[in-house]
Order: structure tokens, then sequence, then C-alpha cells
């Protein structure tokens, strides 16, 4: 199935589940393409960038906007270094987990803490891959450390 098949099943797919489009930006330079839909519960963002579909899902509040995958470690409590050997997911994927656990990620989305969990989760696989320090907190955000 194509890219923008894709996009436009998982578009259709959301507003009929009751989320709406809050947001529509297209620069015309590098062809990149942000979709925000909200609807209860969660952010679903369509984002295309340097000509390459991804999604971000965020809690209410808007942030964090992180890839389902960053979203599947939390909800599924993947070990960082299980989390650490996985390879780049594909678009069709990302699509297949909105799709599949929808109403998983809107009532993981309503944790207190789901912001800090995520982004330290990020963070611990942002330090793995660029080889720092793992103690390292992460930059004007000391509260924000690893969470696995």
């Amino acid at each position: 199935m194509s890219d923008q098949n894709l996009v436009n099943g998982l578009s259709e797919w959301l507003m009929e589940r009751g989320f709406s489009i809050t947001e529509e930006r297209q620069d015309g330079g590098f062809e990149n393409i942000l979709l925000r839909f909200v609807g209860e519960g969660c952010e679903v963002c369509l984002v295309r960038e340097r000509g390459e579909w991804g999604v971000t899902l965020a809690p209410p509040s808007g942030e964090p906007k992180l890839p389902p995958k960053i979203w599947r470690y939390y909800m599924d409590d993947i070990p960082l270094g299980v989390a650490l050997g996985e390879q780049v997911e594909s678009f069709e994927s990302e699509v297949a987990f909105v799709r599949d656990r929808l109403n998983e990620i809107a009532v993981a989305a309503q944790s207190g803490d789901i912001g800090a969990r995520l982004i330290g989760i990020n963070w611990a696989i942002v330090k793995d891959r660029l080889g720092l320090d793992p103690d390292m907190p992460l930059p004007g955000r000391p509260e924000f450390g690893d969470s696995h």
C-alpha cells in the first residue's frame, strides 16, 4: 500500500472515531506536511519530512510528540536493552500500531507521568545511539531521567 493511501486511510479512520484535524500545514520548499488530529484522550500527527511519512503521538497536552515505538516501549514495558536493539519501524507499522492500539494509547496518555516516562525512554535511546554517557541528564531538564 502506498504511503499516500496509508495517510488517507488513517485520516478517514481517525475522523470516523471522533478525531478532528486541528492543524494542517504544508511547506512547499521541502514538501513537508503536518496533519494534526486531536481526539478523546490523545493526539495523532501525520508528518512528512524530506519526503518520508511518519507518525507521532502525544497525550492531550500535545507534548511530548514521539513516535509510536516509544509509546509501545512504555505501554508494553519493554526493557531498554531490547528497545536499543530494534530497527527503525516502517510507516506502515506505525499506522498499524495506531489502528490496532488506539484505545490503549488513549488510556496510557491519561497517566499523570506519561510525558516524563516517554521523554526518559526516548532520551536513553538517543544517548545510546550517540554514544553519550548513560547517566547524562537531559540537557536543561534534569528531572527527566531514564525511566527503565
